[in-house]
């Protein structure tokens, strides 16, 4: 268990380093300098908090068909961890717990929407549509998580 700790923690901070491709890239525009952080640090908890949204909606979908969802939950703790990780810069940006966990509940609401739709609308184009959606929206999360 400590090996998978010491690889999370390492894959945390790549992560935190290169969240997106504006993070990885030096500020070239008006708002380098001191208060370039913040914003940073913002963008960083909401992409990670909606993964973990996302993350949670899906094991649940997953228990609710039977299967075990231990991929998903895998998953979410290591969104949970960034999320962590990242939130004392969000709050000093002036983001809320609050607001990070109405991140979180909206990602995950609109998520397990559309794993319902994938799976037990009758309408079998919306039924796809839900799922494509359902499948494009894990796998921006899983690219972070991959890297």
């Amino acid at each position: 268990m400590g090996d998978l700790k010491t690889y999370l923690f390492g894959l945390l901070m790549v992560l935190i380093g290169a969240a997106t491709p504006a993070l990885a890239m030096p500020d070239t525009g008006p708002d380098t300098g001191p208060n370039a952080g913040p914003d940073r640090a913002t963008e960083q908890v909401r992409l990670f908090a909606t993964c973990l949204g996302r993350m949670s909606a899906t094991m649940e979908h997953e228990w609710l068909m039977g299967r075990d969802g231990a991929q998903a939950r895998g998953q979410r703790q290591l969104f949970e961890m960034l999320v962590e990780a990242v939130m004392p810069d969000a709050r000093r940006a002036g983001l809320t717990g609050a607001h990070i966990l109405h991140l979180r509940i909206e990602a995950k609401f609109a998520q397990a929407k559309l794993l319902q739709a994938a799976s037990f609308d009758p309408d079998t184009r919306r039924k796809r549509y839900a799922a494509n959606l359902a499948q494009r929206e894990i796998g921006a999360c899983n690219s972070l998580a991959l890297g």
